[in-house]
């Protein structure tokens, strides 16, 4: 954490201790409530332990107990994501689920086989332990959830996962001793001359890696016998806790993309680092197009071109290979599977008594739909729909617009949400795509 964030943190935990009096419910249905006058706390470092039992996490000596909900809203774990066998985003980890961030649940009972349409296998499990390599390999210890045996096969899945991905590429697209970089090597360390014919396992080298890094920032809340509890109720980067592998970033014009299978996950190539589509079932994986439009893996893999600019977040593990969690192709991928997309971006929500709500969004596509928006409340839009086709601007190479709208009049009391319509601009119209946001609980009005 930078200097100038950790003191603008300080100073708005700081503003907040004499307003923010708050109440948690813990996993097992019992109600805290903050310790006045407020007792603050903030972390960021390695995660230490995880006592799944009393739902907290361990880390910089800070013992911090995840809640079910903090103001009767539900606590989620930022940096988190749990898919179901159709690759649906069921939400983050919760107090409730907790128990997925272990590395011998994320190794073994969470792994999903099947695939991604006809791409690759949704999450054949993690190569990185959110332990760092030394810890991991210890004997296990009372209290302390490391084990040697989930680590090893953490280790094994990363080169069988490193391998497969490999072979699917033709000569020159990855170096030709990419195997020993990646840490196949022989007795004496040295890379293997056939890439069919691999030293014995026991010679390989897995990278040394550090494990998961865990942010919160809260506060002392107590329960009705006095027991204390650190509870995370001040977001840091949009969530109150966020366990992080890594924030290892990638970014270069694509070389070749391969389809996975059953054993192979989807991967493609920027320089020299192979990335694969993120195979750990804890952590999310995320592809966006055009106007922040989804992306399916089947057709990043199928239709995105060499040359094509890609930025890609996620966890390396060693120098070459990077699990990808979240990979932007904005600068010329849209899925037509989507039909069509509208959003807005975060934090450029404002609104200003008198003046009104503020946004800033994207359409796509542009040459065959029209956008248009509707206020609301508690779910009924029974307001005219407003066209917003006059405050696009159009980018028509790659067929999406910004809408930038300053102060449109609008009541957080009467209405608190938008919608906006996406429609054919051909025929009777029909709705393409609606999406709805709460702007007023957003700005928190």
């Amino acid at each position: 954490m930078r200097l100038f964030q950790l003191s603008a943190g300080i100073a708005a935990m700081a503003a907040c201790m004499s307003v923010c009096a708050q109440t948690a419910t813990l996993a097992n249905g019992r109600v805290v409530t903050m310790v006045v006058p407020q007792e603050t706390f903030s972390i960021e470092g390695p995660l230490w332990n995880i006592d799944v039992a009393n739902k907290q996490l361990i880390g910089t000596g800070f013992r911090v107990t995840i809640p079910a909900t903090l103001n009767n809203e539900p606590f989620l774990m930022g940096g988190t994501q749990i898919v179901n066998n159709e690759e649906r985003n069921l939400g983050e980890i919760t107090a409730g689920t907790l128990d997925r961030l272990l590395d011998v649940n994320a190794a073994t009972r969470d792994r999903i086989f099947d695939t991604a349409g006809f791409a690759g296998p949704i999450r054949l499990g993690p190569a990185r332990s959110l332990f760092s390599v030394s810890e991991a390999r210890s004997e296990p210890t009372a209290g302390l959830v490391r084990n040697p045996i989930t680590q090893k096969q953490l280790e094994d899945n990363y080169f069988f996962l490193a391998r497969n991905a490999f072979a699917q590429y033709a000569p020159g697209i990855l170096p030709a001793n990419f195997l020993g970089l990646i840490g196949i090597r022989t007795e004496t360390g040295a890379f293997p001359t056939n890439n069919n014919l691999l030293p014995p396992r026991r010679f390989w080298r897995y990278p040394s890696m550090g494990g998961a890094t865990f942010m919160a920032q809260g506060s002392v809340y107590q329960d009705a016998q006095g027991n204390r509890y650190n509870i995370p109720d001040f977001p840091v980067k949009g969530y109150l806790a966020t366990i992080i592998l890594a924030e290892n970033v990638c970014i270069g014009t694509l070389k070749a993309t391969a389809l996975g299978n059953f054993q192979t996950p989807d991967s493609f190539v920027i320089g020299d680092t192979l990335i694969l589509m993120n195979q750990d079932p804890r952590m999310p994986m995320d592809i966006v197009g055009i106007g922040n439009s989804p992306v399916s893996r089947e057709y990043f893999s199928t239709a995105a071109q060499p040359g094509l600019f890609v930025a890609v977040v996620g966890h390396m593990i060693g120098e070459h290979v990077m699990m990808g969690e979240a990979i932007d192709v904005s600068a010329g991928v849209f899925d037509p599977g989507v039909g069509a997309w509208v959003s807005v971006i975060d934090r450029t929500w404002g609104f200003r008594p008198g003046q009104g709500v503020s946004f800033r969004g994207d359409v796509v596509p542009t040459s065959s739909t029209l956008l248009s928006y509707q206020f609301g409340n508690n779910g009924v839009f029974a307001g005219p729909e407003i066209s917003l086709q006059n405050q696009l601007i159009v980018d028509p190479v790659l067929d999406t617009a910004r809408f930038d709208i300053r102060g449109l009049p609008a009541d957080p009391a009467t209405q608190p949400q938008i919608k906006f319509i996406v429609r054919s601009s051909s025929g009777d119209r029909p709705i393409i795509r609606e999406v709805v946001y709460d702007w007023a609980a957003i700005l928190g009005l």
